[in-house]
């Protein structure tokens, strides 16, 4: 590899804990990145830190549930909002293999889930919020 090719970010991981672990370089979580949107919004992309993207996740779909004052906008319902940020996770390479894979078997489950008010508040918001950085 060249020094005129940019480096590959290095990917955060989640521990036993479901506490994110930053690489050296990062161990603040204040890395912002920018994300695709959801569909229908006026903005192509959105910038957050890395260390808030589970809240901010969280934050999304709790909107999704209350679209009724929403006129314009995203209109995708709760467990479409938390499948497009398992995307987006992945795309972005924001998580490990195993972290990804437990946030779209969440997804899977969510979309299944009749009572989804019950299980966002009980299993995915938790989850969600949880994800915090480790302090070195």
């Amino acid at each position: 590899m060249s020094d005129t090719q940019p480096k590959a970010p290095e990917q955060l991981t989640v521990n036993e804990q479901g506490g994110w672990e930053y690489p050296s370089g990062s161990s603040s979580g204040y890395v912002e990145v920018e994300l695709p949107t959801l569909p229908g919004s006026l903005n192509p992309t959105e910038r957050l830190h890395v260390r808030e993207f589970g809240v901010h996740v969280s934050d999304k779909i709790e909107r999704s549930f209350n679209k009724g004052y929403m006129r314009t906008g995203p209109q995708q319902g709760p467990h479409q909002v938390l499948a497009h940020y398992a995307a987006v996770a992945r795309g972005a390479q924001l998580m490990d293999d195993q972290a990804l894979k437990r946030l779209e078997s969440l997804a899977s489950e969510f979309e299944k889930e009749p009572l989804r008010p019950e299980y966002f508040e009980m299993v995915i918001k938790p989850y969600l919020v949880s994800l915090k950085p480790r302090r070195r």
